[in-house]
């Protein structure tokens, strides 16, 4: 091969190479929002249905679905996703669509945040908005940033240096520009390669934290007291920095197997505000303070009469509208999957309430139940009331009731008045429900000691159990014993039943009457 032929060689094989590089080259897409999402919520697993859901701690998590459609060049892709859950675990994602699958995936870090914005801008020119001393007008000043968020923030004017929120008055930093490479948007990337340009339509399905839901419902007690309208909310909880809109929206009751994810969240980290030599920069101690100030003035005062009235209004006209929208229950394996027919915007930072459904003249009893230790003489107190109901078609429900709390009213002289409100637990179709909605104060027992064995060695202690009912009508009664292993009653004056495994007393006693069950009990 001649030396000629050599070199054309090699500017053919270069050009191929480089033609190769060129149709791979790395490049960066960031795909619009989403066409469609779909969330399902799944509840905080160690939250019971008696601790209310808290907006700014929620440990539940939801499955997130999203279509998008992108154009991807050909060569070496990154596909970045912005708008995702800022609760986002990564190793959960699931990327479909893509022809060349998924090499990598990554949580991007680099989040807009106080920090990022003030650290990008290190050296570079800012404006200081600071109230004036003399005259009290706000002046504009421009600065230098000298030193980043850690260790205390120093600019430089055409004064000299200073360090931030030293002057004890009011100011801020105005940027000119968000630094390049920073995203106001939590943004999940994935590496792709592409033989030729395209336009595909991208599958991304991720579990997030920060999310809970519960059931919520609303008994509306007959006038005979026999029956209820009964009406269930879904209630949505998202505390995540995203809004999901026009979601395709589920819940599911249960409680799934899932171990604990370790996440970070990018927030940029802290910015350090110090003075020298005094470190009085930080003003949290103040606002806390001020809370803690302005909540003592209204603790334990009533809510303004405009605010109640507005409170009343909103429920009302939620109710009166809960007809159109009600979530339809299916079987998801041994759990229970809530589907919402209409799309639902979740808004970030915030709580939604959809209807679940409604069930007009349910039967159900109200009776007065506690459990009483056999030999606790000298006790004495109220019983709870409490609302039974067969979960049964032949009962009007015969449907799922997860967890959640219930409030149930009654009307008197032409007004709505609050009965009580209590929780109930996830509830399967045929079982029995019961729900505490408060203490009778006209119902109560008192247990004393008549009796017992002589000598020193007493083998037996003798009770009388007394039940007095104050209330203008008869009450039914249902009384559990517990008593130890090692104690056995005996001489029972009354039948009695059992219920979890313990002795039961169930009496219905007339108005204003009482009864009264005499018994031994041994000690072995």
């Amino acid at each position: 091969m001649t030396v000629r032929t050599l070199i054309a060689f090699l500017v053919i094989a270069l050009a191929g190479t480089a033609q190769a590089q060129s149709d791979f080259a790395r490049q960066v897409v960031t795909s619009d929002g989403p066409s469609s999402v779909s969330v399902t919520v799944y509840r905080d697993p160690n939250r019971d249905s008696a601790r209310a859901m808290n907006l700014n701690y929620l440990n539940g998590y939801a499955l997130i679905t999203e279509q998008r459609t992108v154009t991807l060049p050909a060569g070496e892709v990154d596909l970045r996703f912005e708008g995702v859950a800022g609760g986002i675990i990564p190793q959960s994602a699931i990327v479909t669509g893509l022809a060349e699958g998924v090499l990598e995936k990554n949580r991007d870090a680099a989040l807009l945040s106080p920090s990022a914005l003030l650290n990008g801008h290190i050296g570079r020119g800012v404006t200081v908005k600071r109230t004036s001393a003399v005259t009290g007008r706000t002046e504009e000043y421009s600065a230098n940033i000298r030193t980043d968020a850690r260790n205390g923030v120093v600019i430089q004017t055409a004064d000299g240096f200073e360090a931030l929120r030293c002057t004890g008055l009011n100011e801020a930093l105005i940027y000119p520009e968000i630094p390049e490479g920073l995203s106001a948007k939590p943004t999940l990337s994935v590496k792709t390669i592409v033989r030729q340009t395209t336009r595909a339509t991208v599958t991304l399905s991720y579990l997030a934290t920060g999310f809970d839901w519960q059931a919520n419902y609303v008994a509306d007690v007959s006038e005979d007291g026999e029956t209820m309208n009964l009406f269930s909310w879904v209630t949505l909880a998202n505390s995540d920095e995203t809004s999901f809109r026009d979601a395709q929206t589920n819940t599911v009751a249960g409680q799934p197997n899932k171990g604990r994810d370790a996440i970070q969240r990018p927030t940029g980290g802290a910015i350090a505000l110090r003075c020298w030599p005094q470190a009085t920069t930080s003003d949290i101690a103040v606002k806390r303070f001020e809370r803690a100030r302005n909540e003592s003035r209204f603790r334990g005062q009533p809510l303004p009469a405009p605010m109640m009235a507005m409170e009343a209004e909103s429920d009302m006209v939620a109710l009166g509208s809960a007809k159109q929208v009600q979530a339809k229950q299916e079987e998801l394996g041994d759990l229970k999957l809530y589907r919402i027919p209409v799309p639902v915007t979740i808004a970030s930072k915030s709580q939604k309430q959809v209807a679940m459904f409604e069930k007009q003249a349910v039967p159900f009893k109200q009776l007065y139940e506690t459990e009483v230790g056999a030999t606790g003489y000298g006790n004495s107190g109220t019983l709870f009331t409490t609302l039974r109901l067969q979960n049964d078609e032949q009962n009007r429900l015969g449907l799922a009731l997860p967890a959640g709390k219930l409030v149930a009213f009654k009307e008197a002289g032409n007004a709505r008045l609050l009965l009580g409100e209590g929780n109930l637990d996830d509830k399967a179709i045929g079982e029995e429900v019961e729900i505490r909605i408060g203490n009778s104060q006209q119902v109560r027992f008192a247990v004393d000691q008549v009796n017992q064995s002589e000598g020193d060695n007493r083998k037996y202690r003798d009770f009388e159990l007394t039940l007095t009912n104050a209330l203008a009508q008869p009450a039914s009664i249902e009384l559990k014993l517990s008593h130890g292993d090692r104690e056995r009653l005996t001489k029972v004056s009354k039948r009695l039943g059992r219920k979890d495994g313990k002795p039961l007393w169930k009496v219905t006693i007339p108005a204003n009457g009482s009864s009264t069950l005499r018994y031994r009990v041994n000690f072995r």
